[in-house]
Formats: C-alpha cells, structure tokens, sequence
C-alpha cells in the first residue's frame, strides 16, 4: 500500500497562525494595550515544533516559518522600546533692556485723569486661611464710574444692576477716604494711610488700593533704586523690575514689583509692598488697548491678601485725560445718615502713604 504524502498544510497553519500572532502583536503595540506576547511564548512554540511527534520536514517553505518567528519577536521587542517626541525648551528669547522698560513706564505718567466706564465683581472672604481654603463671598456684578485725577484723587461710583440705584459711593484724596452704603445708611470716614482692622471684610475696601492698581506709575521720587530680573513662571518668561525706597534707619526696602510678558511688551502684574517687605497688593493686567496713543489695560484684577478681599475691573470706556471737575471727587454724608470713623482722625498735614509717592520727573 503507497504511503500517504507527509501532510504538508500543517506549516502553512503554523505559518498563518504566526503571522496572525506577529499582526494581532504589532496592532496590540500600536494601540498601547497591555496584552503582548512574551519571548517564552516564542520559545514554547518553537519547542513544540522540533517535537520529534511533529512531522516537519525542512521544505523551501521553511524560512518562511523562521521569518514569521523573527517578526514576532521584532514586533515583541517594539512593545519595550518605543519612541517618544520631546518637546524641547525654547532658545533663549530676546530681553529689553532696563533702560527700555523703564522708558516704556514712563508714558503712564502721561495720563493725569481718568473718566471710565467700568464693570465691577467684588469677593471678600468670609473667614481666615485655614491651611489652603477659606470661604469666599461673591458679589453681583455692578456698574459704575471711576474717576481718578493725579497724584491721588479718585472717585468710584458703583450702581446695582436693572433698577440702577446707587450700590456703593466711594472717595479719597490721599489723605482721607469716605465711604457710602446707601442701602444700609452706613457713612465710613478714616486716614487713607491707616490700616484696614474691621471684622467686615467688605469695609476694608478702601478707594485708595483701587487708585493704585489703575494709575501705575513710572518711579517715583523715593523709588531711586531698581534693578532687573529676568525669570520664568509657570513655563513662562517674564522680566521684573524691583523698585526700591529707603526705608527705617536709611535700609533699602523693597517697594514695588513690576512684571513685564517676554521683551517687555506688556506689563502683566503689579505687586506692592508694606515697610516689612510685606505684600499688600497683587494686581494682573490683561487685555491692553490704546486711546490717544496711550495704553490702559481693559481688565484689571486686584487682590488684597491681607484684608481678605479681590476686585475684578473691566474698562469698558477709558476716558483718559478728560477734564473733571473738582466737585467730582466731593462727598459728604446725606441727612439722617450716621457717621462711622474708621481708624484715628487723620492729621490735618497728613502726606500720601510712602509707596504713593509722585513720579519721578
């Protein structure tokens, strides 16, 4: 009886069920899934195909079997390696010089006035900083008026929304500053330089810290020393001016940081500092525009850490260097309204606070 031919489609299954594996293990690796054939698998396969029970005959068909186990384990070996992009970080930017900032600030003391058309969002908080949270208040979003004349006269006017009655009225000339809540018939009075120490949060908002973070100005008179950083923050370049002033016993102490975006195009950020190096006053600028060829930023947010409370401002009209009136920036309390004083009186000859001085000319 004549032998039966060796069965040959056995291979060709082998070989079909390794380039299945060799695919299903390339399109495993692309999709980064977990599953991934191992080299013992490999090897175990092997084994089972030299097993003298297997009848495999080394045919010209045979180094395709071989070829199909080396794209397995090349397919196994790019489930190890694989290949990332890195982002690398960007070559060193072109920086302005401190000559070139401190020129770019003194056009802000071109503008001697402002009349604006705002938009106001206040938030106090509720309670002191427990670790890293504390509970914050939200107020509606008012309109109003901010008029403000150098060196220190400013004037905010706040309206509640749709029945447009008076939510706030607020004035100081750098020496003193009122404050009136005609909803609750309240008429603040007290020293511009004193220091906030009301319970209420909302009462240490003072006119004054709105003044400063909208007038920047260039250095002023006991801001004789400055020096440059250039930093990044964030991922991201920025240069700070540090102005300086004498402070007790002759020591310098800084006054104020001023951020400028990469190559100082555009002042970003404004912080303010007591006589302790403290910060008072953390100011963001965004959104700058031109009137008259002078630039104002549309958005301000001013943040007073140590009284507990932030101020969004939105410019929807400027009204740089418009004439006002000095009646603009009286205020007197109303009939049958009370009088609270916030602080001691303020002294007859009281003088702006030191970090309020005048431009350097």
């Amino acid at each position: 009886m004549r032998a039966s031919p060796p069965d040959r489609s056995r291979p060709r299954a082998y070989l079909r069920s390794f380039q299945c594996q060799a695919e299903s293990s390339r399109l495993t690796c692309g999709a980064r899934e977990t599953k991934h054939r191992d080299v013992s698998s490999l090897i175990g396969i092997i084994n089972e195909l030299d097993h003298p029970s297997r009848i495999f005959p080394l045919t010209a068909r045979s180094p395709l079997v071989l070829l199909a186990l080396l794209v397995c384990i090349g397919t196994t070996t790019a489930c190890i390696v694989r290949t990332r992009t890195e982002k690398l970080r960007p070559l060193a930017l072109r920086t302005a010089t401190l000559e070139e900032l401190t020129e770019k600030l003194r056009v802000f003391a071109d503008i001697h006035s402002m009349q604006s058309t705002v938009d106001l969002r206040l938030s106090v908080a509720l309670d002191e900083q427990a670790q890293d949270e504390r509970k914050i208040r939200d107020f509606t979003e008012v309109s109003g008026f901010i008029l403000i004349q150098r060196p220190s006269s400013i004037r905010t006017i706040a309206e509640l929304p749709v029945v447009k009655t008076r939510a706030f009225d607020m004035v100081s000339d750098g020496k003193i500053f009122k404050v009136h809540i005609p909803q609750k018939k309240r008429f603040l009075v007290g020293d511009a330089a004193s220091q906030a120490t009301s319970e209420k949060r909302v009462d240490r908002v003072r006119p004054q810290h709105i003044l400063e973070a909208l007038l920047i100005d260039p250095p002023r008179e006991n801001e004789k020393h400055y020096f440059l950083e250039n930093s990044r923050e964030g991922g991201r370049p920025y240069q700070i001016i540090h102005l300086l002033t004498n402070g007790a016993g002759g020591k310098l102490t800084l006054s104020r940081k001023l951020w400028f975006d990469h190559a100082g195009s555009e002042i970003v950020r404004q912080q303010v500092f007591d006589g302790s190096a403290d910060l008072v006053t953390d100011v963001y600028y965004s959104d700058w525009a031109l009137e008259d060829s002078l630039p104002f930023p549309g958005t301000i947010f001013l943040s007073r850490p140590k009284d507990g409370y932030d101020l969004e401002v939105r410019i929807t009209k400027a009204g740089l260097n418009q004439s006002i009136p000095e009646k603009g920036f009286i205020l007197e309390p109303p009939k049958g309204t009370d009088v609270e004083q916030i602080g001691d009186s303020p002294e007859p000859n009281h003088s702006p606070e030191p970090n309020q001085g005048t431009p350097a000319p």
